[in-house]
């Protein structure tokens, strides 16, 4: 506890460090030419200022970051080519790479005029430029230029040569071109690649007689290694940079640097690719790719060094239909939030349109919340955590051990009581740094088969099933500890405690979170403390004062009772879990779960034979036997028995949702449509209001909301009167593209419920985390009817 109450009185004698003044990004759109003549090309060029010290990322991002998105809106008439950066520049933050984009930025892109469009008829062109701009925090930004172009018969005379030939300079050149090369390609092993497909890019580079390039490993930290940077999509996996297969360099002996590991004449690059999610839209794609060198002579003189760039383009043939029709829109520059990463220590506030960040620093309700505040509420949330029906069971397992501790030494149950609260401050340090990330133990159904796993083993204990009877000499000591809880497990149980209240965001713990994850690291991690100080007081100061114990019963014959109704109680908790598996895995999934569960517990069973009889070479058998019980049983269920389950909505689109609301019924339940990217908005502009819960299995709150206030018939028929669309953003698996939409709003997980009203997706309205039926009801009828209803003929606006 002594780390907790440090950094909660060094939180009393601080403030928090001023924040930047907030990032500008001004955004202004020019015409290579003063007009443009039906059937003709013209270039584009954005320039975006970025204000200093602040920085954006370039689309190809490495371990940190998001794409900077640019997006044109147009008459239909119009159609844009691809989008070309300049060349970034290579960051690093604490061995964290990063591509960067900063000060003046000239983006170049081609429009295409339609033959058949109007004469004389002045195209209305915007670009919005969306991006994360960073120094020691980030914040999301976004500004929008227009541009009003005529329509000529006759090409207009060449407009801004000086600012476009500045763009073309600032432009990697192309493989084919490169300085120090002598030409390059790439290409990928198949034009068109179905989704699981395996496929490969190589990338050709040769290089000039006379010169060499370094190799990945250039073998000295003084020299520049040569790197492939390939642009990311969700959904399409490119094997990391170590796993990219290189030529064997030659390596020579410089003086002065080593042993050198050098690239000459013609050296093929593969990388293994394949398309990996079946969401990804179908349809062409482009992606970047940039290739980093440094040549030099073979005599030793070293050239400045290159950035040279391509694409490779290919057909995705996957189930799911394009993402949207053809719009005006960049088809590379996509803002649909993938590549969704922040930088370390950082959380993304939303933002306004213009670059104007909103204030981030607001709780459910929307009022601002002070440090003080967010950390009062944590600390209360963290005691309130205590009485979560997810904490529950392992809290029962502490009360045990400290009935069973009351007779011994004082300062043994105060040591052992201040490891059972180390192991929660621990948790919350560590869901500390999660939370920075994006990341919560409970999506990943590995996490959420062995916590259940832990549970079944432990109720089988408090059953009797078996007891740990160590190997070997350990043996000899077992009945002097027998009674006595050791320091790894209450550290362990203090733990798995706090691991399991996180699926309880607790009353109060939501907003001090929500405030914390918008916060600099120092301030955030206090914030995750004091809600571990508060969860972690009561067992304190029960350990501190033995005496308090006496209101304990005396061990007895009612402790085994006790025992086992605190089995059954763990089996409860872990039956819960496979709620959570149902949705992750599938029902075949929960039934090959159990099936390993119980290998495990044949496997705990075959522990609790061992005597104090057998000889050492008999109890390691037996472990030994136990061990691979439990193994095999890991392998049968889920290397040969499971088989993943097929979703059964092979694609989400407007239509299919606004059938699958017009056909179902709201008597009995909310007729909820999957998620999919930008399908609220969509359906927003289209004339329908829409509901977004954005909730998963394993988050108790979300359940709570769910039951008690979203299926009620009060709000049921609410919704149904209105015509409102209902969604249901299911984050019980990592997302990258929905915890993007989180984060944006300006929270760390779920639950999250928004409403967009009809015709107004950026109007939208975020409720609390904790919803009521007035609540709901209240903002439903904020929000307005559906102009349209579901399967009906369009209303009046």
């Amino acid at each position: 506890m002594l780390p907790g109450f440090l950094m909660l009185g060094l939180l009393a004698t601080m403030q928090p460090a001023p924040p930047a003044p907030p990032p500008r990004l001004d955004v202004k759109l020019y015409a290579a030419s003063e007009s443009v003549s039906p059937g003709g090309q013209m270039e584009l060029l954005v320039e975006i200022q970025v204000a200093k010290p602040w920085h954006i990322y370039h689309p190809i991002i490495l371990d940190t970051g998001l794409p900077t998105t640019i997006e044109f809106a147009a008459p239909p008439d119009v159609s844009f080519g691809e989008i070309e950066f300049p060349a970034p520049k290579l960051g690093e933050l604490q061995g964290i790479e990063y591509l960067e984009l900063s000060g003046r930025v000239l983006v170049l892109t081609r429009l295409n005029l339609a033959p058949s469009a109007p004469r004389d008829a002045p195209l209305k062109l915007s670009a919005t430029v969306s991006a994360l701009a960073c120094i020691e925090q980030c914040v999301p930004v976004k500004a929008i230029a227009e541009l009003v172009l005529p329509v000529r018969a006759a090409p207009g005379a060449p407009a801004n040569t000086q600012l476009f030939d500045e763009a073309r300079v600032a432009l990697a050149p192309p493989l084919a071109g490169a300085p120090h090369l002598d030409g390059g390609e790439l290409r990928l092993s198949a034009d068109r690649i179905a989704l699981g497909q395996d496929a490969e890019l190589v990338a050709t580079i040769r290089v000039k007689p006379g010169l060499h390039i370094l190799d990945r490993d250039a073998g000295s930290e003084l020299l520049i290694p040569s790197r492939l940077y390939i642009e990311s999509r969700n959904g399409i996996k490119f094997a990391g940079e170590s796993e990219q297969l290189w030529p064997a360099p030659k390596v020579r002996s410089i003086e002065g640097f080593g042993s050198i590991r050098e690239q000459s004449g013609e050296l093929k690059i593969r990388v293994p690719m394949r398309i990996e999610d079946a969401k990804f839209p179908s349809g062409p794609v482009a992606l970047r790719v940039l290739f980093q060198y440094q040549a030099c002579t073979d005599q030793g003189q070293c050239f400045p060094p290159q950035l040279a760039s391509g694409w490779i383009r290919f057909y995705a043939d996957t189930p799911t239909p394009p993402a949207e029709p053809a719009a005006a829109r960049a088809p590379t520059a996509r803002g649909d939030g993938e590549n969704e990463t922040r930088r370390p220590g950082s959380a993304p506030s939303a933002a306004a349109v213009d670059g104007r960040p909103e204030d981030s620093s607001r709780g459910d309700s929307g009022a601002p919340i002070t440090l003080w505040a967010a950390v009062g509420l944590a600390f209360l949330g963290g005691m309130i955590l205590n009485i979560m029906p997810c904490v529950l069971p392992v809290i029962s397992l502490k009360v045990i051990s400290f009935v069973q501790q009351g007779g011994e030494d004082r300062y043994r149950v105060l040591a052992l009581g201040l490891m059972f609260c180390l192991g929660i401050l621990v948790w919350f340090w560590l869901f500390a740094l999660l939370s920075m990330t994006g990341r919560l133990p409970l999506q990943y159904p590995a996490v959420v088969v062995a916590v259940g796993g832990v549970l079944c083993v432990f109720a089988l204990n408090l059953f009797g099933v078996f007891e740990i009877m160590l190997p070997g000499t350990a043996c000899c000591q077992l009945d002097a500890i027998a009674s006595r809880e050791g320091y790894g497990g209450a550290f362990f149980k203090g733990f798995l405690a706090t691991l399991l209240g996180t699926a309880c965001t607790a009353p109060f713990l939501g907003s001090a979170l929500v405030y914390a994850a918008s916060q600099p690291p120092l301030v955030s991690f206090n914030v995750f403390t004091a809600a571990g100080v508060g969860m972690a007081l009561p067992y304190f100061l029960l350990a501190a004062n033995p005496r308090w114990l006496r209101f304990v019963p005396r061990p007895g014959p009612w402790m085994v009772t006790f025992k086992q109704g605190a089995g059954f109680i763990l089996l409860g908790t872990a039956v819960w879990l496979l709620t959570i598996l149902a949705k992750q895995l599938g029902a075949g999934g929960v039934v090959w779960t159990v099936s390993f569960w119980g290998f495990l517990g044949l496997a705990a069973w075959m522990i609790g034979l061992i005597r104090h009889t057998w000889s050492p070479g008999a109890r390691y058998a037996m472990w030994t036997a136990a061990a691979c019980v439990a193994a095999l049983g890991g392998w049968f269920s889920f290397g040969v028995m499971y088989r993943p389950e097929e979703r059964a909505w092979a694609s989400v689109d407007p239509e299919s949702v606004i059938r699958h609301v017009a056909s179902r019924g709201w008597n009995k339940e909310i007729p909820w449509a999957p998620y999919a990217p930008r399908l609220a908005e969509e359906l927003s502009r289209r004339g329908y209001t829409v509901y977004v819960d954005y909730t998963a299995a394993w988050c108790v709150n979300c359940q709570v909301n769910k039951t008690l206030v979203l299926e009620t018939a009060a709000i049921r028929e609410k919704m149904r009167s209105l015509g409102v669309i209902p969604i249901e953003a299911d984050f019980t698996n990592e997302d990258p593209l929905m915890l993007a939409e989180i984060t944006r709003r300006g929270r760390n997980s779920v639950p999250l419920n928004i409403i967009l009203p009809a015709g107004r997706p950026d109007a939208e309205i975020i409720l609390p985390v904790l919803l009521t039926q007035s609540i709901v009801a209240e903002a439903l009828d904020q929000a307005g009817p559906s102009r349209e209803a579901p399967g009906l003929a369009r209303r009046a606006p």
